[in-house]
């Protein structure tokens, strides 16, 4: 009896192939869809640390001075952030600390590395960055008295603060 079914079923599939015909189960589909938000949102990495030069009349120390060197960090966004720069904040412990109320001026400014001579915020609060993209930026900064720096230590920093749009 198995045999006489396996041989009716051979015999069908066999005209079957013979006459072109096929008899395949309807096809479906099924559509996935995906959906997200993408906040904007930005991070900060500290860069190179910034180095203060003395000026030759001994009353300004700052990163445009001989020897001086410009801080960095890098920014990433998701989309663009408005930046401000604080002026500098001596640090505790250090020479500038202690003569603090000798220094006569205080003054940071804020560039995008590849163009280290405008500067896009300054430490005043009068001119802020805004809409900027990733990418590396400098800090420059400087401390000055109206009489010559005391020998000693000096080290300083300066906050810069990004708002994500």
């Amino acid at each position: 009896m198995k045999t006489h079914i396996f041989l009716k079923t051979a015999l069908v599939a066999g005209l079957l192939a013979i006459s072109g015909t096929s008899f395949a189960a309807p096809s479906t589909t099924v559509t996935t869809t995906f959906t997200g938000t993408i906040a904007n949102s930005c991070s900060m990495v500290a860069g190179t640390v910034g180095t203060l030069g003395l000026s030759t009349d001994g009353k300004t120390m700052g990163t445009a001075q001989t020897n001086g060197a410009k801080g960095s960090f890098t920014l990433t966004c998701t989309g663009t952030a408005n930046m401000s720069i604080a002026e500098p904040i001596p640090n505790a412990g250090t020479t500038a600390a202690t003569n603090i109320a000798l220094l006569t001026t205080k003054k940071s400014f804020l560039y995008l590395s590849t163009a280290p001579t405008v500067a896009i915020a300054t430490g005043d609060g009068t001119t802020t960055a805004t809409s900027k993209s990733s990418g590396t930026y400098l800090v420059d900064m400087s401390l000055a008295s109206t009489s010559v720096l005391a020998t000693g230590d000096y080290a300083s920093s300066v906050i810069t603060t990004v708002t994500p749009n």
